[in-house]
C-alpha cells in the first residue's frame, strides 16, 4: 500500500538526484570553462581549431622507427640515441 511516508520518500530521492545532475554539470561546465584557450580581453576565440601550441607539439611528435643497436641489441630511435655505454656504440656522443 502507498503511504506518505513512502511518497515523501519518493520525493526526496528524486530531488536529490535532480540537484545531484544538475551540481555535476555546473562543475563540468566551469571545468570546460577553464581549460578553453581565451583572448587577452577574457572573452573566448571565435575561430575553433588547433591552438599554434598544438600544431607545435604535433609537429614535433612525428613516428620515428627505432633501429636495433648493432653493439648492444637495444631498439632506439636513431636521432634522440644516446650511447649504451660500450666502446664500439654507434651512437655514443
Amino acid at each position: 500500500m502507498i503511504s506518505l511516508s513512502k511518497i515523501l520518500l519518493l520525493a526526496l530521492v528524486i530531488g536529490v538526484v535532480w540537484f545531484g545532475w544538475r551540481w555535476i554539470n555546473r562543475v563540468q561546465a566551469i571545468g570546460r570553462a577553464r581549460t578553453t584557450p581565451r583572448r587577452h580581453d577574457g572573452r573566448r576565440d571565435p575561430a575553433p581549431g588547433p591552438s599554434p601550441r598544438d600544431a607545435r607539439t604535433s609537429a614535433a611528435t612525428e613516428a620515428e622507427d627505432m633501429e636495433k643497436c648493432p653493439e648492444c641489441g637495444a631498439y632506439v630511435a636513431p636521432r634522440s640515441a644516446v650511447s649504451c655505454g660500450r666502446p664500439a656504440c654507434p651512437y655514443g656522443r
